[in-house]
């Protein structure tokens, strides 16, 4: 009883709320958005934790403005046990693999969002492990365990560095359907920053490699700029080709071969951070244009305002993937 006493006066409570409103236009103009709630309990011991999260998520459209209450969800519920050095963790937690900043080969946990990479991304119900190995090496496996042990999805990451760069070699494997992804990352700051992550991928009918290259810089003034070419050899060089089935089932989030993320913005203010974004489909040469503002007028407080632009013929993924031509959106986020 005394030692849940401890835990409870010593656990870690934090979250937020926000509300997300979009004016989207083509022939008409809607209204839609969000509001969020977002609360986590987290107690770490020297070699023990746990961690609780809940999220309320609750929609709303521009037809009266009406509001559709969403269940409570748990997105986190893990316990880990162990030191820095040797730690396991099971239950509900979020999964980070790979290390390109949109594009992630490796990253086969959490869906792309090209409008908002650092958005909270839903927990995954799984078994992580993590040996250190001296003091640049280390090993981390990972199981998505199933009650058909077939379906399971397993992974191995032997991570050290080499001549400075941080190198990772990656294995993957699912018996059924079968699913097999091997392949090596890179990272590393010579001048510039700079980051590469490529996959050999077995599936069922399909073998074929993805390919996540990209560098970023800080100019003078402290204009940040990022580059990120990612390539998919599962995906079609014509839009006619496309699989729109397997993204309306959420089986895939691209759909051609080849794609380009652009962004370019000033850092020097933490507390008004202008930026443009953008990705191209270099196939079709559709894209989204994403102007944003950031603002903090308090420690506690993010505005976010910006502008979805969808560009491209009307059979091009980017502008027959979106119903609109334009959103302006504007998010307000309060953290406690």
């Amino acid at each position: 009883m005394f030692l849940i006493l401890l835990i409870l006066t010593q656990i870690d409570l934090s979250g937020y709320v926000e509300t997300r409103p979009y004016l989207m236009w083509a022939d008409s103009v809607n209204i839609s958005g969000y509001n969020r709630g977002w609360l986590e309990l987290k107690y770490e011991g020297e070699n023990y934790g746990t961690q609780v999260g809940f999220d309320c998520l609750v929609p709303y459209d521009t037809i009266g403005f009406g509001y559709l209450f969403e269940k409570i969800s748990i997105s986190r519920l893990a316990l880990w046990l162990g030191s820095e050095r040797l730690r396991i963790s099971v239950g509900k937690q979020r999964l980070y693999w790979g290390v390109a900043r949109i594009f992630r080969p490796f990253d086969v946990f959490n869906p792309i969002n090209f409008f908002e990479p650092g958005y909270e991304r839903p927990g995954s119900n799984a078994i992580l492990g993590y040996l250190s190995i001296g003091r640049l090496s280390n090993i981390r496996l990972i199981s998505l365990p199933k009650y058909n042990l077939k379906k399971s999805f397993s992974g191995l990451r032997i991570g050290s560095n080499l001549f400075k760069n941080d190198i990772g070699f990656n294995l993957m494997h699912q018996p059924s359907p079968r699913r097999s992804i091997i392949g090596i990352e890179i990272t590393g700051d010579w001048v510039i920053g700079y980051w590469n992550e490529m996959s050999y991928n077995i599936d069922d009918t399909l073998n074929y490699v993805k390919a996540s290259v990209g560098v970023d810089y800080t100019f003078p003034f402290m204009l940040y700029g990022m580059v990120e070419f990612f390539f998919d050899g599962s995906g079609a060089d014509n839009p006619e080709d496309y699989d729109w089935q397997k993204r309306i089932n959420g089986e895939r989030i691209t759909l051609a071969k080849e794609y380009l993320y652009l962004s370019l913005g000033f850092v020097n203010n933490p507390y008004l951070r202008p930026a443009v974004n953008t990705v191209i489909n270099l196939n079709d040469h559709s894209l989204i244009l994403i102007p944003q503002l950031s603002h903090s007028p308090g420690e506690n407080i993010e505005i976010v305002a910006g502008l979805n632009l969808f560009a491209g013929k009307e059979t091009t993924e980017f502008k027959k993937t979106s119903l609109f031509d334009g959103q302006v959106y504007i998010w307000l986020r309060v953290f406690f």
